[in-house]
């Protein structure tokens, strides 16, 4: 198998858009960086690589750090050879036999270990959810310091081995005309983000965040079936989202919407023989 640094999305789309487009919302992060109109200014330090054999793309690893590295569906052997190359990581993100032959590989052979499970879920149809106490709107320049302070708890509580949000992230957050709130009563009760569009098909959400002193009374249940309508309403196929495997709460919530799992992706780690 052949490795190679692709320089930028074009080129990416150009040599790996087949093989991507074979499985797009487990190939999503890759995708979502070729999707017209993508904030690439998030991404100063863009990494892009593809495993090749007889010519033909059937491997592409995505790297921003300080992101770990994420990996398409590919096979082991693939996996394997992307590893190999790259240079050492202590983390990768893929499914769960790829990440392991990845991880493994670039650790030179150290023990590898699964640290997260999380659900890949896609909606075609939404159910019904019964009424809405509440209405949604879109996220606004005015709702900035709000988002940067939701998405740092979103962070600290849900995924803490994530890089910390930048300072800039609410306000780019609300600019992206691409977050939406619940309002209950004049409050704010909870917020779901649309991260990417997938092989313009597909809209990705989250993260979704309900603020601890609102949980419990559906608020999130009723923005997120809202907001999965309406971007089915603007033609996409479907919507997808991850869910955290060990929270079987918000699993139910997304099902209970019509979200149904198509598979699971890993964070795979090495582990440090000193440790």
């Amino acid at each position: 198998m052949d490795w190679q640094r692709l320089p930028d999305p074009a080129e990416l789309a150009a040599f790996a858009g087949a093989h991507l487009r074979e499985a797009p919302l487990f190939n999503q992060f890759a995708l979502g960086l070729m999707a017209p109109g993508a904030d690439l200014s998030r991404y100063p330090d863009l990494r892009l690589y593809a495993v090749a054999d007889g010519g033909r793309c059937v491997g592409v690893v995505t790297h921003t750090p300080p992101w770990r590295p994420a990996l398409s569906r590919m096979s082991p052997a693939a996996a394997a050879c992307a590893g190999a190359n790259l240079a050492p990581c202590g983390e990768v993100f893929g499914e769960e036999e790829a990440a392991l032959a990845f991880a493994h590989a670039s650790a030179g052979g150290a023990p590898t270990r699964v640290v997260a499970r999380m659900g890949l879920f896609e909606l075609r149809e939404v159910q019904a959810v019964g009424p809405s106490p509440g209405t949604m709107r879109v996220a606004d320049e005015a709702d900035a310091a709000l988002l940067q302070a939701w998405v740092a708890a979103f962070r600290d509580e849900a995924v803490p081995h994530d890089p910390a949000p930048g300072p800039e992230d609410g306000l780019r957050l609300a600019r992206s005309g691409r977050s939406r709130f619940w309002e209950h009563q004049g409050a704010v009760v909870a917020w779901a983000h649309s991260a990417r569009e997938v092989d313009g098909r597909w809209a990705s959400i989250g993260p979704v965040y309900t603020p601890p002193h609102a949980r419990g009374r559906g608020w999130a249940t009723h923005l997120v079936a809202a907001y999965s309508a309406a971007l089915l309403a603007e033609g996409r196929v479907g919507c997808t989202l991850y869910t955290d495997l060990d929270n079987p709460t918000s699993n139910a919530i997304y099902e209970r919407i019509g979200y149904r799992r198509i598979g699971t992706m890993c964070r795979v780690c090495t582990i440090d023989p000193r440790a």
